[in-house]
């Protein structure tokens, strides 16, 4: 899957320029982990814990109980410190920091994962400061650490989650909110969880942050000179999500790395006033 995810990456840096500055930095990281190869130790769910969950309409854990390989996360995090610091990056004295607290201090990784998990911008900017990193970069640099644990997860549940009974617009594994969405070749809309990945199915015309289905308060606009590419808009809550059409692309990427490479819809959206 890393190998896949490096052609894609190559592809898109190839056929859109204007992303290169957001998937190189992710493309250094893929191949580290791809030449690291860590394994997650994987975990058991109890059926009945996962059912009564589904039914109450609960996602199946909470994002600070998720049963994720910590230790295995830390050796990887240490991994990236330990390559980028030696790299001709600007934040690179930052770096060799953050790898010496990572050595010295064992809990450091685990505490920036914990401020990740559970959205603790006010410990995630301690966190930064303490190393001199800009916090942005050490939620970057985290949670793609958490990678491998989280693909452990979803391949522990792909045959538990009822993906397609959950129509609600947060992730039916750790709750987080989508950071993309796409509309199958069949024109089904699917999201994307911004955390662990999962995906599951949503309607069409329907804000996935309020739940508003007024269609004269939802709207969209397209992406410049891109076909496939669109940002489906709330007037009511201010919100949006950028949408992919696969029915209109030879090939897509998969939703982390098409969510990098379209940065600049994210721009657009806040430029006319959403969030």
């Amino acid at each position: 899957m890393a190998e896949e995810i490096l052609e894609h990456i190559e592809r898109l840096i190839r056929q859109r320029p204007v992303a290169r500055a957001a998937l190189e930095p992710y493309r250094d990281l893929m191949a580290l982990l791809i030449r690291e190869h860590p394994v997650s130790k994987p975990f058991e769910l109890d059926d009945s814990y996962k059912e009564i969950k589904q039914e109450e309409g609960f996602s199946l854990f909470s994002r600070q109980e998720l049963p994720l390989d910590l230790g295995t996360a830390s050796g990887l995090l240490k991994k990236f410190f330990q390559h980028l610091k030696d790299t001709e990056r600007p934040d690179k004295e930052g770096l060799k920091t953050a790898f010496e607290k990572s050595e010295t201090e064992p809990q450091w990784c685990e505490r920036l994962f914990r401020a990740i998990l559970g959205q603790d911008e006010n410990a995630l900017s301690l966190l930064g400061k303490d190393v001199g990193l800009d916090p942005k970069a050490l939620f970057f640099l985290g949670q793609t650490a958490l990678r491998p644990s989280f693909e452990t997860l979803r391949e522990a549940l792909s045959h538990k989650i009822e993906a397609e009974k959950w129509d609600n617009g947060y992730c039916p594994v750790c709750g987080s909110e989508p950071d993309i969405s796409y509309f199958a070749k069949t024109g089904k809309r699917y999201l994307h969880c911004e955390l662990c990945g999962q995906e599951w199915p949503y309607p069409r015309v329907k804000c996935v942050f309020c739940q508003n289905e007024d269609q004269s308060t939802l709207g969209y606009f397209l992406a410049e000179g891109e076909e496939g590419f669109r940002v489906d808009f709330c007037r009511k809550c201010k919100r949006y999500i950028k949408t992919l059409d696969k029915r209109a692309l030879e090939q897509v990427a998969p939703m982390e790395i098409e969510n990098l490479a379209t940065l600049y819809l994210d721009m657009a959206a806040v430029e006319q006033g959403f969030k």
